[in-house]
């Protein structure tokens, strides 16, 4: 017995090897098209378009919005950041396509920091003051204006619902209803999400809703872990990143961050409405991504952050229990931490 219990051992330490050689080259792959996209798509490279200037001048004018919110702010502070916008929104402003929104997010903000202080303007605000008067006039009528607000805090104790017990009663739910959601619940979630905080404003995150169907069932065969059930949501969320809002190298990562905090508030948002949620992770490599890309024709310059499969809760409908780990491995002391030389 001896002898063939060998060549087992030795026959799966060769196999170890080969499935350890592949998975590695399957890593650097997919490493390397994730580079190649970033430095291809993202708005380190592409300083001229258009998605690049509206993230530069969202960036800028949320630079201002939270010099505002100091405690004592500099008087007159962020000359350049405040002549770079105001440079950016003109141009941004003789687009046909420009979103207003923006437009006004960056004129409330310099109209806030024109107000905010009672000290003589300086020379070089007073220069740049007639070009943001032509701003204003031409772009605020009705709508959403940026700057700043007074801060109300969370709601009266009356109205006030506890979020600890909301949370814990969200699960994943793999069973659900024939019963399909109402478009308008989804978008009203996906609207909350919106005020989901994001890197500088940029609010990189995208949404594409698929409804039950083929097209749907076509876009989960590209995901591994529906199997059983992902036919049965009602829809198919796809959340993605647009790397256009993302300047420098340090942001590589930034749009999974800001994407997966939307989700988390999307999620919470459908749970508030009785929609229950399975997230579907996109932990994919190149080839795999590239299959899904081919589905929904996903432009190079959006990073999938997951899928969300959503519906009703079938009757009966069961969910896994999921413990969570000791609260000890959680909230760690960083006075362990400090001086140990480890990296």
């Amino acid at each position: 017995m001896a002898g063939p219990i060998k060549r087992l051992r030795q026959n799966a330490k060769q196999y170890k090897i080969v499935r350890d050689c592949h998975a590695a080259l399957v890593a650097a792959e997919s490493y390397a098209c994730d580079a190649s996209r970033f430095l291809r798509k993202s708005g380190m490279v592409r300083p001229s378009s258009l998605p690049v200037l509206e993230a530069q001048i969202t960036m800028d004018y949320h630079r201002v919005e939270k010099g505002l919110t100091l405690p004592n702010p500099n008087p007159w502070f962020g000359r350049e950041t405040i002549t770079r916008l105001v440079v950016n929104c003109l141009e941004y402003n003789g687009h046909s396509n420009a979103d207003s929104t923006i437009l006004h997010g960056a004129v409330g903000a310099l109209q806030a920091y024109a107000g905010t202080f009672s000290d003589e303007p300086c020379d070089w605000w007073r220069d740049l003051a007639p070009q943001v008067h032509i701003l204003s006039t031409s772009i605020l009528g009705e709508g959403v204006a940026g700057g700043t607000e007074p801060f109300t805090g969370a709601p009266p104790e009356s109205s006030r619902w506890d979020f600890s017990e909301f949370a814990r009663t969200r699960s994943s739910v793999r069973n659900f209803a024939p019963k399909p959601v109402d478009a308008q619940i989804i978008r009203n979630a996906i609207r909350t999400a919106q005020f989901t905080p994001s890197v500088c404003n940029r609010q990189p995150t995208r949404v594409r809703i698929f409804e039950r169907g083929h097209y749907a069932d076509r876009i989960l065969m590209t995901q591994n872990g529906n199997r059983g059930f992902g036919n049965t949501a009602s829809h198919v969320l796809l959340l993605s990143s647009d790397l256009s809002a993302f300047v420098t190298p340090g942001e590589r990562n930034q749009g999974f961050i800001d994407g997966g905090m939307f989700a988390m508030t999307l999620i919470y948002a459908l749970h508030d409405q009785g929609v229950s949620s399975c997230c579907l992770n996109w932990s994919a490599p190149r080839r795999q991504d590239r299959r899904l890309r081919r589905v929904v024709a996903l432009p190079n310059h959006e990073v999938v952050i997951m899928m969300i499969a959503i519906g009703f809760p079938a009757d009966g409908a069961v969910v896994t229990v999921s413990p969570t780990r000791e609260f000890a491995r959680v909230v760690l002391d960083p006075a362990t931490d400090i001086g140990s030389g480890k990296s």
